[in-house]
């Protein structure tokens, strides 16, 4: 294979420095609004939670935008995007709306008032470039395969949220962080015109209108699975280790990393290390599991230790085989669609349902369950591997039976609970 022309390794590295800036001002935003709704809001776990869906119900209105632009032509394209961010820019400098909020503001009703206000546009906007980016590319270079963008997305995004505590915040003011991020915005908005100065002036019909087969109703509700326990997962073990194990304002930055994280794994162009992880994901999945529900709470390290990396783990596993499972380029929107679908679903699970129906953090239980049903079962024993690579009704029976067995766990709690975790684990705070 011939080495690429100057003119294409520049429209490559065009498009990787956008995606890459634009993730990066999305993540960063994140630890940035909630600095500032710190002394309104405290730091409770429901408040983070709550925080985290709205980011999610905004990524997914962003990623249905950018799936829907991709009906006209790619020209098109770029003119009413440059006008989503010209009219987001509206909210600029960043700051808080002026909300009165009452002294006993729910979390699940007046977060996403104030974060909606302060930030909505902006991150609508933003968030809609990391598919939108990549259709382009592939687009302006002929069709080349665009989804190890996407690793380059996330690990923009990591880089944005460990930047703020390790470098913005000690040294700006809030203030001027504000400016920083708006100086930063200026930048993207002119890599996109400069992104949007490499598409075809005349666009033929795959441009406009998907070629390829469309996925099935099974596949598509395969994507959002897939999607839905990290999701969950990732605000399921922000409240487990600030429930169970030490309560600390913005801890919820290290799941959202590890988060982020495995996308970048999950998505790279060298499979080593996604394959590896993805391989020993159900050895992990028993041992931590069974580890964190065993109850270590007189080592607090140790267990946030092993409920962080077991995200981690649960988290490449499954968006490797969202990968090993993505649609050709030319149904890249409809696929982060759904990806973003199924991240909202496990919110809603993990900051809105599960609040109310447990007294205790019974989800992440749950999702930790759903993982091990969901990720290749290569190493486990033949008998249990058996179960799940067998015919469907015995792999329901034996989903039904651990699920029973959880049940009357959950029963002996609520009818003692004293005994079981009950002396290792605190109640869900209201």
């Amino acid at each position: 294979m011939s080495d690429p022309s100057p003119m294409a390794r520049w429209c490559r590295v065009l498009f990787v420095a956008t995606i890459l800036a634009g993730s990066f001002l999305l993540f960063l935003v994140q630890p940035m609004v909630a600095r500032m709704a710190l002394p309104r809001l405290g730091g409770a776990p429901a408040v983070w939670n709550s925080a985290m869906l709205v980011y999610q119900a905004l990524l997914l209105g962003g990623y249905a935008y950018a799936h829907w632009l991709g009906r006209v032509k790619p020209r098109a394209q770029a003119v009413i995007h440059l006008g989503v961010l010209a009219v987001a820019a509206l909210w600029l400098p960043i700051g808080l709306f002026a909300l009165d909020l009452p002294a006993d503001a729910q979390p699940a009703v007046w977060v996403p008032w104030l974060l909606g206000l302060s930030i909505g546009p902006l991150f609508f906007a933003v968030s809609a470039q990391a598919p939108l980016i990549q259709r382009w590319f592939s687009a302006s270079s002929g069709g080349a395969d665009p989804y190890a963008l996407y690793a380059a997305s996330n690990l923009g995004s990591f880089a944005g949220l460990i930047a703020y505590p390790l470098v913005v915040e000690p040294l700006l003011a809030i203030h001027g962080q504000s400016l920083l991020w708006t100086a930063g915005y200026a930048v993207l908005v002119l890599l996109v015109a400069l992104c949007a100065t490499r598409l075809p002036r005349t666009a033929s019909a795959e441009h406009v209108a998907a070629t390829s087969s469309a996925p099935g109703a099974a596949r598509i509700l395969h994507w959002i699975a897939l999607a839905l326990v990290p999701s969950g997962l990732m605000l399921a073990t922000s409240t487990y280790i600030t429930t169970d194990i030490v309560a600390m304002p913005l801890l919820w930055v290290l799941p959202l990393g590890l988060y982020l994280l495995s996308f970048t794994i999950a998505f790279a162009q060298d499979r080593t290390l996604a394959d590896l992880l993805t391989r020993i994901a159900p050895v992990t999945i028993l041992l931590f599991g069974g580890v964190i529900m065993g109850g270590f709470n007189d080592k607090p390290v140790f267990s946030a230790t092993i409920a962080l990396t077991l995200l981690f783990m649960v988290s490449v596993a499954l968006h490797t085989a969202m990968y090993r499972r993505r649609p050709a380029p030319d149904r890249l929107t409809g696929f982060y669609l759904a990806m973003s679908v199924g991240g909202v679903l496990g919110g809603v699970f993990a900051a809105l349902l599960a609040p109310v129906i447990f007294d205790w953090t019974y989800e992440y239980p749950l999702l930790i369950l759903a993982a091990g049903v969901l990720v290749p079962q290569m190493y486990l024993l033949a008998t249990f591997r058996a179960v799940w690579s067998g015919p469907a009704v015995r792999r329901h029976l034996g989903l039904a039976v651990i699920i029973l067995v959880m049940a009357v766990a959950a029963g002996l709690r609520i009818s003692n609970p004293d005994g079981i975790l009950g002396d290792q684990h605190q109640a869900r705070p209201s």
